[in-house]
């Protein structure tokens, strides 16, 4: 198996929106202040609202990207979907913007079996030609996978070269390090540091754009093996903020934030999701000021 080059910081980011419309000027005012402290971006995935995107949308958000990030950042498409078609049609749209890799969950709603995803990813890799970072996320698919499931997908497709954890079993993060060459990503930001002590290479999240300085250097002092200088800034500038921050309203919750600071026009989000109440925007507010104080921003 060719061991995939996409590690590192590469956040899952939502989608800013304006009177129902996508706000690209919002998204370049996320860029411009986080790009310089990753290796990437995931866009029209879960957090970025893609069940509530159309297939238009997606396809004009990856273009966005592709066209102004700068040289040597990695995209990732999210083509979490139920429709086959249309995920190979953003799918092959993103291939054709340059994009190398999609980060595909097993479809939603349905009872799948293992041999279910296996012939679904496999027939969206082999018609995109795209690497597959496959979403293990047992929570939004009702599906749950062992690591000998991951292992088995993984030789059945071979273009899976890596899994996202969102399932909170460090075991399999430390059973997949050391049984096969797959890349494996922490999924859940209120577990990462956990994740980092596992072995995960890298980290598809939230919180490396909300504090994208201080993420990289907590993750590479523990990636150089200075685990006390490490956990230290996680502590004390990081940990104040996640706590207070998920889980499961993350998208509404960063959107506010976002506002907030003035990267996001609006807190804007779609149906069915709502806006946070003011309770969640204090609480969150609560944390990232503690984490300011600390000197993570």
């Amino acid at each position: 198996m060719i061991f995939m080059a996409l590690q590192g910081n590469i956040p899952v980011i939502p989608t800013p929106f304006v009177n129902g419309n996508i706000d690209y000027i919002s998204f370049d005012r996320l860029i411009q202040k986080t790009v310089d402290y990753l290796e990437g971006y995931v866009v029209c995935g879960s957090t970025g609202e893609a069940p509530a995107l159309t297939a238009k949308e997606r396809i004009e958000i990856v273009r966005y990207f592709s066209a102004n990030i700068p040289a040597g950042k990695e995209i990732v498409v999210g083509l979490g979907h139920t429709c086959l078609e249309e995920a190979v049609e953003i799918g092959l749209a993103a291939s054709e913007s340059g994009v190398k890799a999609a980060l595909v969950p097993s479809p939603y709603y349905f009872p799948n079996s293992l041999s279910m995803v296996v012939d679904y990813v496999g027939k969206l890799a082999e018609r995109t030609g795209l690497d597959i970072v496959f979403y293990d996320n047992p929570v939004t698919t009702s599906t749950r996978f062992t690591t000998n499931d991951l292992i088995q997908l993984s030789e059945a497709v071979p273009q899976v070269k890596a899994i996202k954890m969102t399932d909170h079993s460090f075991e399999k993060i430390r059973q997949l390090k050391t049984r096969t060459a797959l890349t494996v990503f922490g999924g859940d930001d209120i577990i990462c540091y956990r994740a980092f002590v596992a072995g995960v290479d890298g980290n598809m999240i939230i919180a490396p754009i909300i504090f994208p300085e201080a993420f990289r250097t907590c993750w590479e002092l523990h990636r150089e093996g200075k685990f006390e200088e490490s956990f230290d800034i996680y502590s004390r500038k990081l940990l104040p903020f996640i706590s207070m921050f998920g889980p499961g309203d993350e998208i509404p919750t960063t959107k506010a934030l976002f506002k907030h600071l003035g990267i996001f026009a609006s807190d804007e989000v779609r149906s069915p999701l709502l806006p946070s109440d003011n309770l969640r925007v204090r609480e969150v507010l609560t944390g990232y000021r503690q984490a300011e104080k600390a000197g993570a921003i």
